[in-house]
């Protein structure tokens, strides 16, 4: 009978959630050549190939994704009766995709009361644009994650729905005979798709001029007062200001500030983290 250690389930885990050898070996504190090495064990045991090693890239098989659920929920279990046997402490592993927009406010108080009241929850955080966070919930390489959509997703948890605001540095005097600068996040950010449609529905010209997948940067360049961008109410930083009033540009809509979870249910470790993050908010 074939016995195989958790280690090599949380390592192909990591590695499918991080699609890099190196980033899943930084997350679970062990060398590249220990976590090349484990999957390689862990595919001659199953006789299976789990990934497609490209150069850039590691990308899952049909084997792998077959393999994804399985995995996760023998480690679910494991750290269920660990926890359990041991009593009242929580332990587990739980993924956290978190929009960057959150992390700064957030995730030191999170992280704070893990660590003082949970320790026994190995928390991984991956932040990214709420659109990719929402692919790896659906392709459960996530557990849990804080995302702005446009709409509620079914069986989310909504934080708040607040209305989508122009920003820019308050004593620029910004220009209407030229387009609109704007600083936004990449495709797939529901911000920018909001900008993007109310400027164009109105005719309003307008440029990018700066396009960045972080907030700090694109935060930086309208405080220089090189271009304006879009956030929500209650996450505009006191450096800048509200600019639509003054400008005349089109009213945005309102968005979805939500927690949302990987299907078939979350671990007690899991539901401890959702429930601190309704907490934290």
């Amino acid at each position: 009978m074939l016995d195989i250690d958790t280690k090599f389930l949380r390592s192909f885990l990591s590695v499918a959630s991080e699609r890099s050898f190196s980033k899943a070996a930084n997350r679970s504190a062990c060398s590249q050549a220990t976590m090349s090495q484990r999957i390689r064990q862990l595919e001659q045991m199953l006789d299976v190939t789990l990934f497609q090693r490209a150069y850039h890239d590691v990308i899952l098989t049909t084997a792998g994704i077959e393999m994804m659920p399985l995995a996760q929920a023998i480690v679910d279990k494991h750290d269920t009766l660990v926890g359990r046997m041991r009593g009242s402490q929580v332990i587990g592993s739980v993924r956290l995709g978190i929009a960057e927009d959150y992390v700064l406010p957030m995730l030191s108080r999170l992280l704070t009361t893990v660590q003082t009241s949970h320790p026994g929850i190995e928390l991984s955080i991956v932040s990214g644009l709420s659109h990719h966070l929402a692919q790896q919930i659906d392709a459960r390489t996530l557990d849990v994650a804080v995302v702005t959509l446009p709409t509620p997703r079914r069986n989310s948890h909504i934080l708040s729905e607040p209305r989508l605001r122009w920003v820019g540095q308050p004593d620029h005097q910004y220009p209407h005979a030229r387009p609109w600068p704007l600083a936004l996040f990449p495709e797939g950010c529901a911000f920018r798709a909001a900008a993007v449609t109310q400027l164009t529905a109105q005719a309003i010209p307008f440029r990018e001029a700066l396009v960045s997948s972080s907030g700090q940067v694109i935060q930086s360049a309208v405080l220089a007062g090189t271009a304006v961008s879009v956030m929500a109410e209650g996450t505009i930083p006191n450096a800048l200001s509200e600019i639509q009033k003054i400008a005349g540009l089109p009213n945005l809509p309102k968005t979805c500030i939500q927690i949302i979870e990987r299907g078939r249910g979350l671990t007690q470790a899991g539901q401890t983290i959702r429930n601190l993050l309704i907490q934290c908010f």
